[in-house]
């Protein structure tokens, strides 16, 4: 009897430990989540880029992606050539690499000797690209719009990220 009574109070600790640990553990404040792109804000800011193109007259295609480069937001409007597909995913993509907008990176490749930028792979120096920021000024994504003229997609992805 006293056998069994040691064993079943050994058994009974080593039940009871892993949730002392647990508890104890719980009491630690998780780390803080990495910022993000919202599936919302991704759509508000594609809207809102939509409406500026239409109210122009334009179709656009839209690209948005996290800071990762991982696509978070995609739309084509009717009537865009399929060329635009991969010019507005490479502005997005090149303003989630860099903080910067695709067009201030081709100036500044344009500006060092044998126009660094212009030969990485997965880049695109045409304006239309921007970086997204969160509300603490952090880098969290990139936009990039195609089907307008370069100046055009810039000023339609300036609209979304004022407006969404």
């Amino acid at each position: 009897m006293k056998y069994l009574l040691g064993n079943l109070l050994i058994g009974i600790s080593v039940l009871v430990q892993p949730m002392v640990v647990a508890t104890a553990n719980s009491d630690h404040n998780p780390p803080a989540a990495h910022p993000q792109i919202t599936a919302e804000r991704a759509r508000a800011m594609a809207y809102a880029a939509e409406r500026a193109a239409r109210a122009q007259g334009f179709a656009i295609v839209i690209s948005i992606v996290d800071n990762h480069g991982n696509l978070k937001y995609f739309q084509r409007m009717d009537g865009t050539s399929s060329g635009s597909i991969q010019v507005a995913q490479l502005k997005a993509e090149t303003s989630a690499r860099f903080p910067l907008s695709s067009r201030s990176l081709g100036e500044r490749s344009a500006a060092s000797p044998a126009n660094p930028y212009a030969s990485l792979p997965g880049f695109t120096l045409l304006e239309g690209g921007l970086p997204i920021m969160d509300m603490d000024g952090k880098h969290i994504g990139g936009i990039g719009i195609s089907g307008a003229t370069p100046e055009l997609d810039a000023q339609f992805a300036r609209a979304a990220l004022e407006e969404g």
